[in-house]
């Protein structure tokens, strides 16, 4: 069996490049539109980037599941190339 966390590894790759565009970030405080805006943009950029933290999970569990049912000893093909 090969594992494949392909899709996992992507999730992260843009979470990590999220992180870093927001990091140190200081939103304005003005209370004017344009702060306003600003505020609302990181407020979904954080949530996103959560949302992102739980696919990847998602993503990394669904591997596990899978090599848990390969694993099974009464259940696993011994043959070449699985």
């Amino acid at each position: 069996m090969e594992l494949d966390l392909s899709k996992a590894r992507e999730t992260v790759r843009e979470l990590q490049e999220r992180l870093e565009a927001l990091d140190g970030a200081e939103p304005d405080a003005a209370p004017t539109r344009a702060g306003q805006r600003e505020r609302s943009e990181v407020s979904r950029s954080l949530q996103y980037m959560a949302h992102l933290g739980n696919r990847a999970a998602v993503e990394i569990m669904d591997v596990f599941c899978t090599y848990r049912e390969w694993d099974k000893p009464d259940q696993r093909d011994e043959s070449p190339g699985t």
